[in-house]
């Protein structure tokens, strides 16, 4: 799927709807609420097998806390069996024609995660968020085939020197809190072909106020409030392919 940075997608949040988290009853219930994309939290095993996992950690029955990337897969599994491989994640999200936004907390796996998403004929429907901006450029540069969104920590007084370094350095975009996703920023984004997300929200009015402004990817734990917001025609499935700006 082909997309510009005029188009708005819904994602929904790790464990939206009420959910539980790190699962893919999260995923399927974005979709069947009018979601076009999900956000997942993707941590690392000791042997490289990427799982979901939004906290570095899984629990055993005893309740005890296990470092994912401190034992394999497979031990994990035997303890925690509702561990879910990120393959299959990626595959449901696939399944579901959805946007992915990841969160990697570990970025010396970016390769292996790669190897999936490639596998799968994913990569150029993924983003990864959840890094700052200083690190998001240097991944960026490192992995031009990576979709990298940098982390706003606030509303710099420059906006135009901002979105100039994020375009230079190869950045895919720009994630921040709503509040700080002005027109202004929004519109410069759009004009040097990058893209804007917002941090997740679940208050009708923000969101509202994020689609009018044309934020391209909304994260939500209520994705049923924010589709029905959506204009008429950004409801309907995109049947013409497009290219990116």
């Amino acid at each position: 799927m082909y997309y510009t940075n005029k188009d708005v997608f819904i994602l929904s949040s790790v464990g939206c709807m009420d959910t539980e988290r790190d699962g893919l009853e999260s995923i399927l219930a974005g979709n069947e609420e009018g979601a076009k994309g999900c956000c997942l939290s993707v941590d690392m095993t000791a042997d490289g097998i990427a799982v979901l996992a939004s906290d570095g950690y899984c629990l055993s029955p005893d309740g005890t806390q296990m470092n994912i990337a401190d034992y394999s897969y497979a031990e994990l599994h035997q303890v925690a069996p509702q561990l879910v491989p990120a393959g299959q994640a990626i595959e449901l999200a696939r399944t579901c024609r959805a946007k992915i936004a990841i969160t990697v907390h570990n970025q010396t796996r970016l390769p292996q995660l790669r190897m999936t998403l490639r596998h799968a004929n994913y990569l150029d429907d993924t983003i990864f968020v959840g890094l700052g901006l200083v690190e998001a450029a240097r991944i960026a540069v490192a992995n031009p085939d990576l979709h990298i969104m940098g982390e706003l920590p606030a509303l710099p007084d420059n906006i135009d020197a901002l979105v100039n370094a994020a375009h230079t350095t190869g950045l895919f975009g720009l994630r921040a809190a709503p509040a700080d996703l002005t027109p202004k920023l929004i519109h410069t984004c759009r004009q040097a072909g990058l893209f804007t997300m917002s941090l997740p929200t679940e208050h009708e009015g923000t969101l509202s106020a994020l689609i009018q402004k044309g934020v391209n990817f909304i994260e939500t734990t209520r994705p049923d409030i924010t589709a029905m917001l959506l204009p008429i025609e950004e409801t309907q499935p995109n049947q013409i392919p497009l290219m990116r700006y």
